[in-house]
């Protein structure tokens, strides 16, 4: 295997944890659903679920991480169903889950340009919010930065991908970065200058993308941005900490915005 090759290969273990096998479906959590193929611009046949809600003004267009699929988080679409009434598109990036390919950084945001086409296609005229947690948050923001949804929500998200790698990995500040990783996943890049009402949350015990991340992409955001650090909060399930303050906090920034 040639470097170049290596690099690629390395890249992809260390940055992508796809998960083939779906854990369940929305039917699991009590919710209608139909199975969506969107394709790429491309060529690359996705696959994801619209959850139809009874709001008839907005859907909700969600982003996972870099590891599972798209069923990891079913409690999470379940709440947002019935907390908000709101439609909700969610699809698996390139390579996983029931989807085709393999997982790049170009790759997510062209995966999330073709669910955004699908929720204006499938719903037309409705407000979208754009949720993205942990990598997704990047993947949301650069759809925001080219699409102009009505509010966009980031979870427990990463600031770039070099800057995770300085904060885990020390000796990689005396190494030029983008000769290891070619991704970038630079959201601070995406949320300067964007003039889409951003919600940042963030747990304050999170051992995977700590708090100075959060700090960097609230300082790098344009207004109008929100900042909620949750008490006690780790990476995974900030909406299961305390999910009364959770849920007040989205309504009232969704609310503010017009986003209900």
């Amino acid at each position: 295997m040639n470097p170049l090759s290596w690099l690629k290969w390395l890249e992809q273990q260390v940055l992508f944890a796809p998960e083939r096998s779906l854990r369940g479906t929305p039917e699991h959590v009590g919710l209608e659903f139909d199975d969506v193929f969107p394709t790429t611009a491309d060529g690359v046949r996705l696959h994801g679920w619209h959850i139809p809600g009874p709001s008839p003004d907005v859907v909700w267009l969600i982003f996972h991480g870099n590891g599972g699929d798209v069923s990891v988080r079913l409690n999470q679409y379940q709440e947002i169903h019935r907390r908000y009434g709101a439609s909700i598109v969610a699809i698996d990036y390139r390579g996983y889950g029931r989807s085709e390919g393999a997982p790049s950084e170009h790759g997510f945001y062209a995966d999330a340009l073709a669910a955004h086409m699908l929720a204006t296609e499938l719903h037309p005229g409705k407000k979208i919010i754009l949720f993205g947690r942990s990598m997704g948050g990047p993947v949301a923001a650069q759809l925001a930065s080219i699409t102009q949804p009505t509010a966009l929500i980031l979870e427990a998200t990463i600031s770039s991908v070099p800057d995770v790698m300085r904060e885990r990995a020390a000796w990689t500040r005396f190494v030029p970065v983008h000769f290891i990783m070619q991704s970038r996943f630079n959201l601070k890049k995406h949320v300067t200058n964007l003039p889409v009402p951003t919600l940042v949350i963030h747990g304050d015990s999170d051992r995977t993308v700590s708090p100075t991340n959060v700090e960097c992409i609230f300082g790098t955001a344009s207004d109008p941005k929100q900042l909620e650090i949750v008490p006690g909060g780790d990476h995974e399930g900030l909406d299961l900490v305390d999910p009364e303050r959770y849920h007040l906090v989205l309504t009232e920034f969704l609310r503010k915005y017009d986003a209900l």
